[in-house]
């Protein structure tokens, strides 16, 4: 099944199904576009004077959307917004990617400060809970890292730091340009580690 329409004009028009686009049996995507840069200020006209309603909105969109899955997933870019505070209002659990540096440590304190009293708190988000922390090796074998993630597991507990680690493989950043191929020894390695993640955050999201 192919998308009809952007995410934007879906949200718009109040059917998110338009948006849908098949990849495998059981897996769809709904992808996002150009436009949908432009939802905060839709929403604003929208809703003038209440930023909560904004924040809900897409919640209630997604209602009926959800009965149909097992899992919905939301990938969203490190920053702050209308869009990243609907996808979290919307979400039972939330995983955050950890660099090895400080400034994404500092950051991953901040981000979570926030989601308790922001979107729990201020926005009453009914289930958002953190799922755990996913560490990222910017550099195999450096010192700096490794401190960076003892620090981390004291700052968020151990029990929050997911047990896989994903190291920093330059293949993963030629697969948006050359793709994945299952026959391939070195992608086989990288899709048994994403595995491993995948199976971890099943575990945990039960």
């Amino acid at each position: 099944m192919s998308a009809t329409q952007t995410l934007l004009a879906s949200i718009q028009e109040e059917d998110l199904s338009r948006s849908l686009v098949t990849l495998d049996k059981n897996i769809d995507f709904i992808p996002s576009s150009a436009d949908f840069s432009l939802y905060p200020r839709i929403m604003e006209k929208k809703f003038k004077n209440n930023y909560k309603d904004r924040v809900t909105y897409f919640s209630k969109l997604l209602a009926s959307l959800k009965e149909k899955y097992d899992f919905v997933v939301f990938d969203l870019p490190p920053t702050i917004s209308l869009i990243s505070d609907s996808a979290l209002y919307a979400s039972d659990w939330v995983l955050i990617i950890l660099q090895t540096q400080e400034h994404s440590l500092q950051g991953a304190e901040s981000f979570l400060k926030y989601i308790q009293e922001q979107v729990i708190d201020e926005y009453e988000a009914p289930s958002l809970n953190l799922l755990g922390i996913l560490p990222v090796l910017l550099k195999n074998g450096a010192p700096v890292d490794h401190s960076t993630l003892e620090v981390a597991e004291e700052e968020f507990g151990k029990e929050n730091m997911l047990k896989t680690l994903i190291r920093n493989m330059e293949r993963i950043k030629r697969y948006s340009i050359r793709g994945v191929f299952l026959k391939d020894q070195f992608d086989k390695k990288i899709i048994r580690l994403y595995d491993s993640v995948a199976q971890e955050i099943i575990e945990r999201a039960d």
